[in-house]
């Protein structure tokens, strides 16, 4: 991993090699950071510096870990140390003067750190005198898994299969809501379309008319003798069926208006309506798409039964 190093304004590529676990280094105590006299490191610096990476997507969270490599003699009476920030998270201290001390930095939830400030937390750094065989460096482990066992990395693991399942619920309502929004707004439309075209002035003159040419039908079907059989039954059944179209006043109010579709369902049916009618009331006019609702709700199950897959892959070390 590559990491690129800003100090005081200035731009610098320090290239690390490549292998997969190596980490990146930051000189602290060296010949470069001080003045050598007399084989004593005196006037030493640390300048502000922003240590920066590339970061890729996560399923789980991660940590990076500052960790402090010394050789040589690093005896010294102040009490040295440097202050690591990154947004969104506190500081973290280490004092570097101990060999193989670490500490963690995090970023809010988890997320990857692509950059973070390195600085002085000493005000003693350029007081101090140090042997000139003193070397302090600190090394930089980007972005690793934030879990130190099994038990960790199944609680990980079991937290996003909660989140799979509701996920999976919360699709299977809005598919529910959906098929119910498009069943309503089908029988509505229909229903209201056969009120409409039941009582429409052409189906009342078809029922006046019906009424009125009854006598005469059962006329020909008893009087009239040069039918034959299958005339008469065809008659008959028309004569019969007839009644199906009612009366004109069957589909009118007693002051001659069109019945609405709550007129025909009857009082039984009124509280039903009256529910419904309240819902489509409060939606002012714009109710939900649940169909859009769904589609979101199936890629939000694809997601996270992706990012379970990455986690698989993050935490294999520490799964059976």
């Amino acid at each position: 991993m590559k990491m690129r190093l800003l100090v005081a304004g200035a731009t610098c590529a320090l290239l690390l090699p490549t292998a997969t676990h190596a980490a990146d280094v930051h000189d602290v105590i060296s010949p470069t950071r001080c003045e050598l006299r007399f084989n004593r490191l005196m006037n030493c610096q640390f300048p502000q510096a922003l240590l920066t990476t590339p970061t890729a997507e996560t399923a789980v969270p991660l940590r990076t870990t500052l960790r402090s490599v010394v050789s040589g003699n690093c005896s010294t009476q102040y009490p040295l140390e440097a202050r690591a920030e990154t947004t969104g998270a506190p500081p973290v201290f280490i004092p570097y003067l101990q060999n193989n001390k670490e500490v963690r930095l995090r970023a809010a939830g988890g997320a990857p750190v692509s950059a973070f400030t390195l600085s002085d937390a000493s005000t003693w750094t350029a007081s101090a005198v140090l042997d000139g065989s003193c070397r302090i460096k600190l090394e930089v482990s980007w972005n690793e898994v934030d879990v130190s066992s099994t038990a960790e990395a199944q609680a990980l693991i079991t937290a996003l299969d909660a989140d799979i399942a509701a996920a999976e619920g919360h699709a299977a309502r809005m598919e529910e809501l959906m098929l119910y929004q498009r069943a309503y707004a089908l029988m509505s439309s229909l229903a209201d379309r056969f009120r409409v075209e039941l009582s429409n002035e052409t189906m009342q003159e078809l029922r006046a008319a019906a009424l009125e040419a009854g006598p005469a039908v059962e006329s020909m079907i008893l009087d009239c003798g040069d039918l034959s059989m299958e005339e008469r039954l065809a008659l008959l059944r028309l004569h019969g069926s007839l009644w199906v179209l009612g009366k004109p006043e069957d589909w009118q109010r007693p002051d001659g208006t069109v019945m609405t579709l709550e007129d025909h369902l009857g009082p039984g049916a009124a509280e039903i309506l009256a529910r419904l009618n309240a819902i489509l009331a409060r939606q002012g006019g714009n109710p939900p798409d649940y169909a859009q609702l769904y589609e979101a709700a199936k890629t939000e199950v694809l997601r996270l039964k992706n990012k379970k897959s990455l986690a698989m892959t993050q935490l294999a070390p520490w799964l059976p």
